[in-house]
């Protein structure tokens, strides 16, 4: 499933809840320059002896972690540098202001200090590679990682009648009318020797067990990141932000040497960082390395709020390093925050910079982790659920409290409701018990033979059985009055999922134009009708090109982490339909039957996943996935004097991923096979099309319902997002956060000889020519966060003013993302 499918969910749960995590010892203030008293962006804020500080953003603001009788320094280039002792009279927030440092000098050449910085950097490019791989290969230390997810409640709202006991189960901060509600947390003790890890302590829990894993998902793989700074991009929220040391760091920020600090006999020199473009998804920031060997000791970086990433209030990250006794950097610790504003009309806050992590609305959700790691020998010798309570592990702790609340909270019915909905969403099934229905796309569909067709699938439950599951559907059309079904069982042979037996048998209509092999990629294809739910509501003709089929198939998959086997033999009997007819030299056979055996090799490479009853749902990443399918069989028609029809074997093959480039990423899926010997036109490869408003993704936008078949064949699917790098140049647009895409659909293919036909093409799938077919778009995505726009327009002029396809067209398509 994708990331449009899990914000769904989210923004299902943000009608409802809400992050109270322990408020570390801080202070704040604002910088100033003494003779204008106007805020000094861009200061070096640091606790004196230590490399702990960060800088003041555009207004001046910053805030601090310190301890009392610290001594606090501020200094930028052009001031005289200020030190204050930290006292417990002193009045927060600070107010300081900083002597211009303006000096007459004679006639001299100055080189200016920005030379200087481009110096210093190239040393942190030369030795990035060596600093980086003595971090990636340090091979014995401990973390451990806290990770909690809280939702904002307005304590005044109505929210009160959903939960009457919203004081025990909610937290409050300070002295606003915000409680904050616990929605995940979790905690890992891991242990790394020769570069494998163990883990030694594990807990998690949230309100919504049906969707923890989905939370769980969306905050590892896209929030929840390793903060390699030292790589060129790093990746948050599915969007690739350049990092402030990468190669093309300079064509990016710009970069300035704030100050020098003699620590420990050798030199540390300071740099801030800010995009020169603050409208793209970039960091601001600052960070610090060692003027000996050029390594990180530190850097703090968050995301402005001009950068153009959907429903983020505020990013804050800071990565702490310790030199072991070799003289190596390695982390000290990392630590996240996010504030998430999943509401459509709640991410634009006035404050500048990191501090919008901390302007906090009813509903927004706030994201924390820290990751502490040692290389204490004494924690070999503690258990692992007794390392939370360490003093390496010192973090502020998560109470038993906190999961009492959680537990509370899930007895709740709202909350009970929210996650059966969102259950739903992920498998397809509504969990009524010991019975599930679904899956929910198979309910309601339309077509030329049945017009409204209703169906009523189902399935057992877990609760039911945890290793077998029985179910079926029944299905009614309101136009040919007939009733249909089909019968299906699975049996998890062992206790995991490792390797699953699976059975149906139906009676149907199923359209002759689809990519059976979609189901591969996608688990929940919708073979019915079109594929979102404004080409359900646009379609200018209901879909004629159906056959009504009796099949049935057994089948046994074996599931590893990277690889998944599925292998299996069927058999089917197809009859005609009004538009369908199978014709041998001349004669009109009411059905034909083939048997066979269908193979598949999913090739992940690790691409992670959630794995629920009897399904496993994939989250696409930059990992490409591969799969390999043979389909081989013979088909027969009924008759004493009837043709001998040879075996067909089918080679099919399709990649499916996307790639970051900095703001910028492309998402695609490549398709090719080969089919040959004697087979029926339904096994071709048919461009799926529709007739309708509604943006596909795996199907093309201006081919009709029947168009090409061919044997020979290969299909590109790719779509690329800008991430606003065009429109954010121009000032009236870019505050609408507006972004740019461009997609290219195309189709090239041939009927060789090496395919035999069994029977005639039908006469709309008739056309000889063989030239590639393409369709480019060109248009504009996030409008209002969740619709995308896009004028397609068919590439050369080989079939314009086909009957089978459109010249252009505008097309919509729900679609939300980060």
């Amino acid at each position: 499933m994708g990331n449009n499918i899990r914000l769904t969910i989210l923004l299902l749960l943000s009608v409802f809840v809400s992050h109270a995590a322990d408020k570390a010892t801080e202070i704040s203030g604002t910088v100033y320059d003494k003779e204008t008293n106007e805020p000094i962006p861009f200061v070096n804020v640091w606790v004196k002896g230590t490399t702990l500080g960060t800088i003041t953003d555009i207004e001046g603001h910053f805030i601090l972690s310190a301890t009392i009788d610290a001594d606090i320094s501020f200094s930028s280039v052009g001031y005289k540098k200020q030190e204050i002792k930290l006292t417990p009279q002193l009045s927060i927030p600070l107010e300081i202001y900083l002597i211009p440092d303006v000096q007459q000098i004679g006639e001299i050449k100055v080189k200016p200090e920005e030379s200087r910085a481009k110096v210093l950097f190239r040393k942190i490019l030369e030795h990035k590679k060596e600093n980086r791989d003595k971090v990636e290969n340090y091979n014995d230390y401990k973390t451990f990682d806290r990770t909690s997810v809280y939702m904002a409640i307005d304590s005044t709202s109505k929210v009160n009648r959903i939960i009457p006991n919203m004081n025990e189960v909610t937290m409050k901060l300070d002295d606003r009318d915000i409680r904050f509600s616990p929605i995940y947390m979790a905690e890992l003790g891991t242990l790394t020797r020769n570069t494998k890890d163990s883990i030694v302590y594990n807990k998690k829990d949230g309100i919504f067990p049906k969707l923890n894993q989905t939370i769980e998902s969306l905050i590892l793989l896209n929030v929840v990141i390793d903060l390699d700074f030292y790589k060129d991009q790093i990746n948050i929220l599915g969007r690739g932000i350049i990092s402030p040391l990468s190669n093309s760091a300079r064509l990016h920020y710009d970069l300035y040497l704030n100050d020098s600090t003699f620590i420990d006999s050798v030199w540390h020199y300071n740099f801030s960082f800010t995009p020169k473009n603050k409208f793209n998804p970039l960091f601001t920031g600052r960070f610090t390395v060692e003027g000996k060997n050029f390594a990180l000791t530190s850097i703090y970086a968050y995301v402005q709020e001009e950068a153009n990433i959907n429903f983020v209030n505020g990013y804050r990250s800071n990565v702490q390093y310790r030199k072991d006794e070799d003289g190596t950097w390695f982390y000290d610790n990392q630590q996240i925050s996010l504030n998430l504003s999943l509401m459509l009309n709640k991410d634009t806050v006035s404050r500048y910079g990191s501090q919008r992590i901390d302007q906090i609305s009813s509903g927004n959700w706030m994201v924390n982790k820290i990751t502490q790691y040692s290389t204490s020998n004494h924690l070999d010798e503690i258990r692992g659920y007794n390392w939370r309570s360490q003093p390496e592990f010192s973090a502020s702790l998560m109470s038993d409290g906190t999961y009492e609340r959680v537990d509370k909270l899930k007895e709740n019915q709202f909350v009970r409701g929210i996650d059966a909905i969102g259950g739903m969403v992920l498998t397809s099934y509504i969990d009524m018990g010991k019975i599930e229905l679904g899956p929910v796309f198979d309910i309601y569909s339309t077509n030329a033979i049945e017009g409204q067709r209703f169906s009523l699938p189902f399935r057992t439950g877990e609760k039911m059985w945890q290793r077998f599951t029985v179910g079926g559907f029944l299905g009614y059309g309101t136009r040919n009055k007939e009733l249909k079904y089909g019968l299906n069982f699975g049996w998890q042979l062992t206790p995991d999922d490792k390797f699953i037996l699976y059975g149906n048998y139906s009676d149907d209509y199923n359209l002759v134009s689809q990519d059976k092999y979609l189901r591969f990629i996608k688990k929940n294809p919708n073979t019915r009708g079109n594929g979102n739910f404004i080409a359900a509501l646009t379609s200018r003709e209901e879909n004629p090109y159906l056959q009504q089929e009796k099949k049935g198939r057994v089948n046994i998959e074996y599931n590893t982490d990277n690889v998944i086997l599925e292998g299996g033999a069927y058999f089917s009997s197809n009859y005609s339909t009004p538009s369908i007819h199978y014709v041998n030299d001349g004669v009109d056979y009411k059905h034909y039957s083939a048997y066979g055996a269908l193979f598949n090799a999913r090739l992940a490479f690790g691409q992670y996943y959630d794995q629920y009853y009897f399904m496993r749902v994939y989250y696409i990443d930059q990992t490409p996935v591969i799969n390999l399918s043979w389909d081989i069989g013979q088909a027969s028609v009924p008759g004493d004097n009837t043709p001998d029809f040879g075996m067909y074997s089918h080679f099919h093959g399709s990649v499916v991923g996307k790639v970051n480039w900095g703001p910028t990423f492309m998402r695609y899926m490549v398709n090719g096979g080969y089919l040959f010997g004697d087979a029926p036109y339904d096994l071709l490869d048919m461009p799926v099309g529709s007739q309708s408003l509604g943006f596909a993704k795996y199907r093309f936008n201006l081919l009709h319902q029947a168009s090409f078949a061919h044997n020979v064949y290969t299909n590109v699917h790719v779509d690329w997002v800008g991430g606003g790098i065009i429109l954010n140049k121009f000032p009236l647009i870019r505050r609408l956060k507006l972004r740019e895409m461009v997609s290219l659909k195309a189709h090239y293919g041939d009927r060789t000889s090496s395919y035999k036909p069994i029977f005639d093409l039908p006469t709309a799938y008739s056309q000889d020519l063989t030239a590639p077919y393409a369709e480019l778009g060109v248009g504009i995505t996030n409008i209002f966060k969740v619709l995308r726009v896009e004028y397609i327009h068919q590439l050369g002029s080989t079939y314009r003013n086909r009957s089978f396809t459109d010249n252009s067209g505008i097309r919509f398509r729900a679609e939300m993302s980060f």
